[in-house]
């Protein structure tokens, strides 16, 4: 009786161990039905075309900065040989050629704008006066000439010396050199005859009066 029992307990045992089994490899059933559409999905991806991305790796990045030193080295040495040809070209050029001077000169004007101011205030008075003194010569000038004609004519009217007024008209309406310059040393040397005779009474007078 003791052997039937432990026998239908051994079955048991072997019949929930083939359950347990039969659980263990229907959950493994179904792992392996995963596993096997991630790889039919994996297949497919690995299929289609893939883009591939560019990736920059360091060596990459020091070569591009070598390049770009040497593009900006190579610009700069072109800058500098433009800028000495300026140079040399600007030191040969007249200084009147260039636009500096209308520019300096401007400043120096603007600059001193003020002065500028008292220097032109002070030309024109400069000018106004001597334009003023030169009027008043001239008018000066003018009355003795119209005080000498008016002798001339009087000496004409009256008829006195016919002959030297003759002479003296046919000279200056006919500009006969010879007659204008014996007429001007004849002036001339009287005027200083005269002015010499005036200076010798001058002198008389003051000498009388330092004796008293």
């Amino acid at each position: 009786m003791d052997t039937f029992d432990k026998i239908e307990a051994m079955l048991a045992e072997l019949l929930e161990q083939a359950n347990d089994q039969k659980k263990n490899s229907g959950k493994l059933s179904s792992k392996l039905d995963g596993i096997d559409g991630r790889l039919s999905k994996l297949e497919a991806v690995s299929a289609s075309p893939q883009v591939t991305e560019s990736v920059i790796t360091l060596v990459d990045h020091d070569k591009k900065m070598g390049e770009v030193q040497g593009q900006l080295q190579k610009w700069y040495g072109r800058y500098e040989n433009y800028k000495q040809l300026y140079e040399k070209l600007q030191a040969e050029q007249p200084y009147w050629a260039t636009k500096e001077w209308p520019i300096k000169a401007f400043r120096w004007i603007h600059d001193k704008r003020h002065q500028w101011i008292w220097i032109i205030y002070i030309l024109f008075t400069l000018i106004l006066s001597l334009s003023i003194c030169n009027s008043v010569f001239q008018r000066r000038k003018i009355i003795e000439l119209q005080d000498t004609q008016m002798k001339y004519r009087f000496i004409k009217a009256i008829g006195a010396a016919p002959k030297e007024v003759q002479f003296l008209e046919d000279a200056y309406e006919r500009h006969w050199v010879d007659r204008l310059d014996y007429i001007e040393g004849t002036v001339s040397d009287y005027e200083k005859a005269l002015k010499h005779k005036a200076d010798s009474i001058a002198r008389a007078e003051r000498e009388k009066l330092e004796r008293f």
